[in-house]
């Protein structure tokens, strides 16, 4: 999810920073990422791009980057320990994790493997893309949220329970800034233009009145929609039953999806090139906005 930097953060000077067009690097906003992807695949030896997180730097290497679609591995930093006559030895060891990244239009999804060896959970790969974008965005004002979607059935299974003991104190949705067309419809455009007015992500919460429990409707077309902005989003939505601690809905149900392994080999063979675009392809296609 793209953002605009509304206050200096650059260590350019002021004047530099005022000319950068904002509205324009919005519009512009995955024109810019494909030109950062383009970093990635077309540096070559020493001058290729690495992804950085706080001081470690991870190398990479593109396989795929084309129609909007890039594919590449990201190795972690690790060391293996071993023993031999006796003694204790260390070497360097760099294991990789597969990225899948759809920048077409109004697409903006990343797959990242969950593969344990390399990286233990996909937070931290999501983390170092994360701050790697966002080093390279803010030359032009922009900043990037990566959070992974969730299914968000969980979401009635705690409202549920919660109606038939003692009903719901609060409901806290925190929506995204508005950025693909497909959630601001769902949010609505009083929150997105409420949003663009107060450089803000608006949070809407629901708190019964009177000491009473908050209604939750399955029949509600505004209900529905904001939890599948959330969920789409990556946006914990909160729920606080009465008498109970509060629930985090969406940390439990993470969206996974399957890529066959026949995808993942030999990706630098020119020759099974076109079938494993094709498949790659395919499996980002029925990739969905909302999860139930």
């Amino acid at each position: 999810m793209f953002t605009p930097i509304m206050e200096k953060q650059l260590e350019i000077p002021f004047e530099e920073y005022e000319q950068i067009d904002v509205k324009d690097s919005l519009d512009r906003k995955q024109d810019i990422l494909e030109e950062i992807l383009g970093e990635f695949a077309n540096g070559e030896g020493p001058e290729k791009a690495k992804f950085t997180f706080r001081d470690d730097n991870y190398s990479q290497r593109t396989y795929v980057h084309q129609q909007g679609i890039s594919v590449l591995r990201i190795a972690n930093n690790k060391k293996v320990k071993w023993e031999e006559n006796f003694e204790t030895k260390t070497m360097d060891n760099h294991p990789s994790s597969l990225v899948i990244i759809d920048n077409r239009k109004d697409r903006q999804v990343i797959a990242i493997e969950k593969k344990e060896t390399s990286f233990k959970k996909t937070d931290k790969l999501a983390n170092i893309i994360q701050e790697t974008f966002r080093k390279k965005l803010a030359q032009h004002r922009l900043s990037v949220d990566i959070r992974g979607k969730y299914h968000y059935a969980q979401f009635w299974e705690v409202v549920d329970v919660s109606m038939k003991l003692n009903g719901i104190e609060s409901v806290t949705f925190p929506f995204p800034y508005p950025n693909l067309p497909q959630l601001t419809d769902m949010v609505g455009e009083y929150f997105a233009d409420l949003a663009r007015r107060t450089n803000s992500e608006p949070t809407l919460e629901l708190k019964g009145q009177s000491g009473e429990s908050v209604s939750v409707s399955k029949e509600d077309a505004f209900m529905i929609n904001a939890i599948k902005a959330c969920a789409a989003s990556g946006r914990p939505i909160l729920i606080k039953p009465k008498g109970s601690q509060r629930r985090k809905i969406g940390v439990e149900c993470p969206v996974i999806e399957e890529l066959s392994d026949v995808l993942l080999v030999d990706l630098d063979k020119q020759e099974l090139f076109n079938s494993k675009f094709e498949g790659i392809t395919d499996f980002l296609n029925k990739i969905k906005l909302v999860y139930e």
